[in-house]
């Protein structure tokens, strides 16, 4: 039960993620101006779009105020049965032994991360708050994955993976992360379009006017930061580095997957990463020349953490060697 709880958690965390992003892209941050209520209410007032209900400023747009209550649904079933795994794991319900601090510190993350989702909020879509809390819905898919791969029994390892190759998994590891937080930083400043709908060109140029700078600005609590605030020249420096930041990721997985072509155990994980890598790169680039499609945009904030994902799973495989493997 404590295994297929587990497959069930990580489902919904994708789809946390994925309804997160839609939210996000949709504008629909601030659907419901209060927390955890909307407007007061458990469900989204059914009234006339535009009424201004008493006690809120903002008036209502129903669309996006049930963008964002679905999102908080999924968001609490997923925060009851992280805790549900916690009591299976204090019982000692786990396939195989499972110590307490994993499960533990996930129950205590998805509280702080609940605590993001209403400081976003609060503090009216504050871009640090969001990537940060956009971040976080990453990290608890990888916990929980990490929580299942550990009830795998580890494959047999037919070749030892060379230090060197394991510092460059690690480098890869943490350069896909940093990619992922510009991404964040780039659909939270509403920069997505700064340069236009070119690619690879920036507003006609190879090197156009930027402000890298005000580009990583964190800005003040208090102001209402929906639809951003910066300048374009910030914006554009935002796309710039994501872009950059792409092609280097990009370079750096095309080097591990040469890197361990000789590990035979490890190609059927090599091919799927280099797969969702060449599909996440197509439609980052599908992103900006058309403009920001709905479904495309979802679809490449999901494709991250799918790739994310692949990448942990290899790392639990070159990590959790089995006993008497050399």
């Amino acid at each position: 039960m404590f295994e297929k709880l587990l497959k069930i958690s990580i489902i919904l965390a994708l789809i946390v993620v994925v309804l997160g992003a839609y939210t996000r892209l949709g504008d629909a941050g601030l659907g419901c101006p209060d927390w955890p209520t909307c407007y007061g209410q458990l469900i989204v007032p059914d009234v006339e779009d535009g009424t201004k209900l008493e006690g809120y400023e903002r008036p209502l747009e129903s669309i996006k105020g049930w963008k964002e209550m679905v999102h908080r649904y999924a968001a609490s079933l997923l925060g009851l049965v992280i805790f549900v795994l916690l009591f299976l794991a204090i019982k000692g319900k786990a396939k195989h032994p499972q110590s307490l601090g994993l499960p533990a510190f996930t129950a205590f993350f998805v509280i702080l991360q609940g605590a993001f989702g209403m400081w976003t909020v609060t503090l009216l879509v504050h871009p640090g708050i969001v990537t940060t809390h956009l971040i976080g819905g990453f990290f608890t898919t990888i916990l929980l994955t990490w929580l299942l791969l550990n009830q795998s029994r580890p494959p047999i390892t037919y070749k030892h993976i060379l230090k060197r190759h394991k510092l460059l998994l690690m480098a890869v590891l943490f350069i896909l992360g940093v990619q992922i937080i510009l991404g964040g930083w780039t659909s939270t400043n509403y920069a997505a379009l700064s340069c236009g709908e070119e690619f690879p060109k920036c507003l006609g140029a190879w090197w156009p006017e930027m402000d890298f700078i005000k580009a990583l600005y964190w800005g003040p609590i208090g102001v209402d930061y929906e639809y951003g605030v910066l300048e374009n020249p910030a914006r554009a420096a935002i796309q710039i580095m994501h872009r950059i930041g792409a092609l280097i990721t990009a370079l750096l997985i095309a080097t591990l997957i040469y890197s361990f072509k000789t590990y035979h155990h490890l190609r059927g994980n090599l091919t799927l990463i280099g797969g969702l890598l060449l599909v996440q790169i197509i439609l980052g680039i599908l992103n900006v020349v058309l403009s920001i499609p709905m479904a495309i945009a979802t679809l490449h904030n999901a494709m991250a953490l799918l790739l994310l994902l692949s990448i942990i799973t290899l790392t639990h495989k070159v990590f959790k060697m089995p006993l008497g493997q050399h």
